[in-house]
């Protein structure tokens, strides 16, 4: 039923996301499919931001973000994922991922923040969930891990 997964990452918040890596492990071991772990950087590419940073700025970030992306995946993960940085809007390039690489299955960990926060900018999964091509599955954290602050 799934042959890929793909699992979005906020680095800022690694320890929350790594909580959820066994159950994703046991997804993909009960479809037989493959695991792909994204993140998604801040967007260097308007000419207004890039004026602010050294030419070289943005490969530096990407290759910094890359090797956090590695770390997280060796910390949390005991089989082989697939690994991905992409740069823009968090909820846009999940989406287009999914699409552009047929994922079967978003999983997201999710925590709800709040009316307020929900109305005011929104939540990334909810973005995702409404405009995904496929299925998505949202994990909550259980006693063994609270919501990022």
């Amino acid at each position: 039923m799934f042959k890929k997964i793909l699992y979005p990452v906020d680095l800022a918040h690694a320890d929350f996301a790594a909580q959820f890596a066994p159950t994703i492990e046991r997804i993909a071991g009960t479809f037989e499919a493959q695991i792909g772990v994204m993140t998604v950087m801040p967007g260097f590419g308007m000419a207004i931001v890039a004026s602010y940073f050294p030419p070289d700025a943005e490969k530096k970030a990407r290759q910094g973000v890359e090797r956090e992306l590695e770390a997280f995946v060796q910390k949390a993960f005991t089989r082989p994922v697939r690994r991905r940085v992409e740069q823009g809007t968090h909820w846009k390039r999940i989406v287009k991922v999914a699409k552009a690489d047929q994922v079967d299955l978003i999983v997201m960990p999710h925590c709800d923040k709040g009316w307020t926060e929900n109305v005011l900018v929104g939540s990334c999964a909810q973005k995702v969930m409404e405009r995904a091509p496929c299925s998505v599955l949202l994990l909550r954290p259980d006693d063994r891990g609270s919501c990022p602050a």
